[in-house]
């Protein structure tokens, strides 16, 4: 395990086995980037999502997949040339990751790779304390996935942003307007199948606590892609505030607060999150 990485495990202070997995899943997701950096994968994409709020705009919880848009439509894109990069930069660390490309069942326009690490070999790698690795499978991998979209609503802006650890690397990531607007969008549209995913409702918190005014053309795009809106709808703020304000009517913020918990550090309180709550700060957009 090379000096970087073992340096930025130590940033956290994990206290628990599950503070030290987030801590390894945010070092893989930093190879990821530096891997696809180094195969000049930003020369065709941009990296957005929590994941890219939470390392470069200050999103304080943590998040678990990389989400990448290409910056146009390419219906022969494959993810699976740049993976071997991703590879040997671990290897450099003294980390063997494990590159799977996604087989799809179905026609789609989203490619997805995942890389794969195993978390007992990693734990004795750290020489980490004897309890928490007493505890762990021999088999137990921890899962980093990231996926691209190949064909993407267009209107996002972007910039190239510096990732750090475990080197430097420039990384082409959307910027804050842009990254608020597909947050928007996936709190509009996202269905929930078994519960809601509070960490939309996290993030949505952060952007309006910046004053993060969102990208409308690129939301409008999105919207339209989906068929929230139609092509000859009118939409602003003040329509894009009601269809929030409907939304938030629908969710159980019980469940909102179950699931943020989860991904928040430090066990951060989120015992105000009500629905009186977002209600008012929507109106701050």
């Amino acid at each position: 395990m090379s000096k970087a990485i073992d340096q930025f495990i130590k940033q956290y202070d994990p206290s628990t086995i599950e503070e030290t997995k987030a801590a390894l899943r945010e070092v893989i997701q930093s190879i990821v980037l530096v891997g696809l950096s180094r195969a000049e994968f930003f020369k065709y994409a941009s990296f957005y999502g929590g994941t890219a709020l939470r390392l470069f705009y200050g999103l304080n919880r943590y998040s678990e997949d990389l989400d990448f848009t290409l910056d146009k439509t390419d219906e022969c894109f494959k993810i699976d040339k740049f993976t071997n990069k991703i590879k040997e930069v671990a290897l450099s660390y003294g980390l063997d990751l494990e590159m799977v490309t996604k087989n799809k069942k179905v026609e789609s326009p989203i490619e997805s790779a995942f890389a794969k690490l195993n978390t007992y070999q990693t734990f004795v790698s750290l020489k980490l304390d004897e309890k928490m690795k007493g505890i762990l499978h021999k088999n137990e991998v921890i899962k980093v996935k990231f996926e691209v979209d190949c064909n993407p609503s267009l209107g996002f802006n972007a910039e190239t942003k510096w990732i750090d650890v475990p080197e430097y690397a420039p990384i082409i990531v959307l910027d804050e307007p842009s990254l608020f607007s597909g947050k928007l969008h996936a709190i509009l549209c996202r269905s929930y199948r078994n519960t809601v995913k509070g960490r939309d409702y996290y993030d949505l918190l952060f952007y309006i606590s910046k004053r993060i005014k969102p990208n409308m053309p690129y939301l409008r795009n999105k919207l339209l892609e989906t068929g929230k809106i139609k092509s000859n709808d009118k939409f602003d703020i003040p329509i894009l505030k009601t269809m929030l304000k409907d939304k938030i009517e629908s969710v159980n913020f019980e469940e909102v607060k179950k699931d943020a918990m989860r991904f928040v550090f430090n066990n951060e309180d989120l015992s105000f999150y009500s629905k009186d709550l977002f209600l008012q700060m929507v109106d701050k957009i």
